[in-house]
């Protein structure tokens, strides 16, 4: 008689049930091609931001700003489609997130939303762009700094300027400014998103700190 493999009262360990994972693994799946479907009958246009078919409905690009009254910056943007909102249906509207580089090196993660004007199927070259971002400390309640940009598409990039909110927001070498104690234009600093990645804006930002 062959002896017990455990000891008395001791369970036998479970067996890992592999149909559960490939279920789970299944459900993820559907899902990923549920929103995906949901975006292409919907948002066709957010699988073609910046000219070139994306499998993942999202773009991301860089760039930089020259200010002479405020300084040097980059600025990163990471755009997907959004719920179009209820006072404008008819328009495309993203959100995302957007990080600040300063003079100094010094990061800002900021809150995006923004819309395009409607596109020509899904192109949306020459269409007009609206980018705001803004970022939010729950223990001061504040939203500085606050950028707005406006432009349009200028396939593969974005062509937009700040309407001189980054004036408001930065004295010379990244210090944040009291916006309430500017004028509401300084200067209009142009700025040129191209696509890029997360790792190029990093790079130039590291470069920026160096300076």
């Amino acid at each position: 008689m062959n002896p017990e493999p455990f000891p008395p009262g001791m369970p036998a360990p479970r067996r890992v049930r592999h149909g559960c994972f490939v279920q789970l693994l299944a459900v993820l799946v559907l899902g990923i091609v549920l929103v995906l479907g949901i975006n292409a009958v919907f948002m066709p246009w957010s699988f073609y931001m910046g000219g070139q078919f994306h499998i993942i409905p999202q773009w991301t690009g860089w760039g930089r700003m020259h200010s002479k009254l405020a300084g040097d910056y980059i600025l990163y943007v990471q755009l997907s489609p959004a719920r179009p909102s209820k006072y404008a249906r008819n328009v495309p509207w993203v959100s995302g997130r957007a990080v600040l580089c300063t003079p100094q090196g010094e990061r800002y993660k900021l809150h995006l939303g923004g819309d395009f004007d409607k596109p020509s199927g899904t192109d949306l070259q020459g269409k007009k762009a609206h980018l705001y971002m803004y970022n939010y400390s729950a223990l001061s309640g504040s939203t500085a700094p606050s950028l707005d940009f406006r432009g349009k598409w200028n396939n593969p990039d974005l062509v937009l300027d700040d309407g001189g909110s980054l004036t408001r927001a930065f004295d010379p070498g990244g210090k944040l400014a009291n916006p309430h104690m500017r004028p509401y234009v300084q200067e209009v600093a142009p700025l040129t998103l191209h696509q890029g990645s997360w790792s190029d804006f990093q790079a130039a930002c590291s470069a920026m700190k160096g300076k």
